[in-house]
């Protein structure tokens, strides 16, 4: 398999393509490292346990919670992976002292609306982002902070200072690691900024950033149906959350390797 292929320049085909049964000998990983993200779909009466489909991909992350955790609604708390509203676009760990690999989700109960995880391609994004926008990413550092407690391991040395450009350990080319800044929200779980930019130049940065990666050739919506897995290289694609309502429970498993 050749890894630099163009099918995952565009969001659209690798959608299409990076599906896979949720059984022990589906091509899951071929597919994962083809597009840095796979669907295993719940076919057949014994699907694979996510551990299981999560093994071959590293051991497990240390957060503050562990490597596991439920995403579900939890009244009266200040983390936005426990409420309902938006989360946007962003790397993991760029807040954990220890890094992240790979994530794993499995679908235990799907909202009737809303609540999709959004995965932007980083080759998708490159090759269809504005140029100077590019030149932008290439010569700046973001510093993210924490806005809650209790839920990342700290780093010794302070906030973490991160270019947004790494290296894509597939292709060898561009890799987008960045957390979208989204101030309107107050309980978001952390707050980004450029080193040297004014609030004005950081608003209007992320406000392109965001632009550029809410395309549907950068961009895909995955609509969760319970029993579906859906793992992402952290290193090559980035992800998000849409709203959904209180009403309509969303609960999935996670599970962070490195």
């Amino acid at each position: 398999m050749d890894p630099t292929t163009d099918t995952d320049a565009d969001m659209r085909r690798s959608a299409a393509d990076a599906r896979c049964p949720r059984t022990a000998r589906a091509p899951y990983l071929e597919k994962l490292q083809r597009h840095g993200f796979v669907v295993l779909e719940p076919q057949g009466p014994d699907p694979v346990p996510l551990e299981d489909v999560m093994a071959p991909l590293g051991g497990p992350t240390p957060y503050k919670f562990g490597a596991q955790l439920i995403q579900e609604q939890r009244p009266g708390t200040d983390n936005s992976q426990f409420r309902t509203g938006a989360i946007p676009m962003h790397t993991d760990a760029l807040l954990n002292a220890n890094p992240v690999s790979y994530i794993g989700l499995e679908c235990l109960q799907a909202p009737d609306e809303g609540g999709e995880t959004l995965v932007a391609g980083s080759r998708a994004f490159f090759a269809t982002a504005p140029g100077a926008l590019v030149d932008t990413l290439r010569g700046i550092e973001i510093e993210y902070w924490s806005r809650v407690s209790g839920f990342y391991v700290e780093r010794p040395d302070g906030n973490p200072v991160v270019a947004p450009v790494q290296v894509d350990p597939v292709t060898g080319g561009d890799a987008l690691w960045i957390g979208l800044d989204h101030p309107a929200d107050p309980h978001r779980n952390y707050g980004a900024a450029v080193i040297g930019y004014t609030g004005q130049q950081n608003r209007d940065l992320f406000a392109a950033l965001d632009r550029a990666l809410n395309i549907p050739e950068v961009t895909y919506a995955h609509r969760w149906q319970p029993g579906q897995i859906l793992i992402m290289d952290n290193r090559r694609v980035l992800h998000a959350r849409t709203a959904y309502s209180p009403e309509s429970p969303r609960r999935l498993r996670r599970i962070s390797v490195t």
